[in-house]
């Protein structure tokens, strides 16, 4: 009499095929996800925001001059708005990616604006003066190996602050856009 064996044992079904093909897969793209993620030749550039909106309502309930660029830049891409009003002040914030890869802020207060402008610019030290349209705005520049600028000043009651990754000269015209 012949004994056949009836051990799946070494043997596999197509269950176990079908799972570890799978998994096999699954890591695979694992992988390749993660290479295309370090390997993206093309940066990925923020969503454009529109603060029109929010510069209406902040130009209408603020007891300053709330501060944009008009006209913008063709090329120039508004990334970030934010503004609040507090017990400590309104807060008036607009930042622009311009060249595909600099940064130009704005921040405006006017609430305790000594202790704002230490906090925001706590990093940084004077470095000269800049004279656009007659006024005077303070230089600083940060410590950092990649240093950000900013001009600043107090009028009307207000903090005005002027930052980017850009030179002093970019800023300056950035401020003569100024409305």
């Amino acid at each position: 009499m012949l004994c056949v064996a009836t051990s799946t044992r070494g043997n596999p079904s197509l269950g176990d095929i079908l799972r570890s093909v799978g998994v096999l897969a699954g890591v695979i793209a694992a992988i390749a996800i993660v290479f295309n993620l370090l390997n993206d030749p093309e940066p990925r550039l923020p969503d454009p925001v529109d603060y029109q909106p929010a510069l209406e309502v902040a130009r209408a309930e603020y007891g300053y001059d709330v501060l944009a660029p008009e006209p913008v830049p063709d090329g120039w891409r508004a990334t970030s708005v934010d503004f609040a009003q507090e017990a400590s002040g309104d807060r008036w914030r607009l930042g622009f990616l311009i060249d595909g890869e600099q940064f130009i802020g704005l921040e405006q207060t006017d609430g305790e604006i000594e202790s704002y402008r230490d906090d925001r610019l706590a990093n940084f030290h004077p470095d000269g003066e800049s004279t656009i349209d007659g006024v005077t705005w303070e230089r600083l520049v940060e410590d950092d190996d990649q240093p950000d600028r900013v001009l600043v000043r107090v009028d009307g009651g207000a903090l005005t602050i002027v930052r980017g990754t850009v030179s002093y000269e970019r800023l300056e015209e950035f401020v003569t856009m100024l409305r």
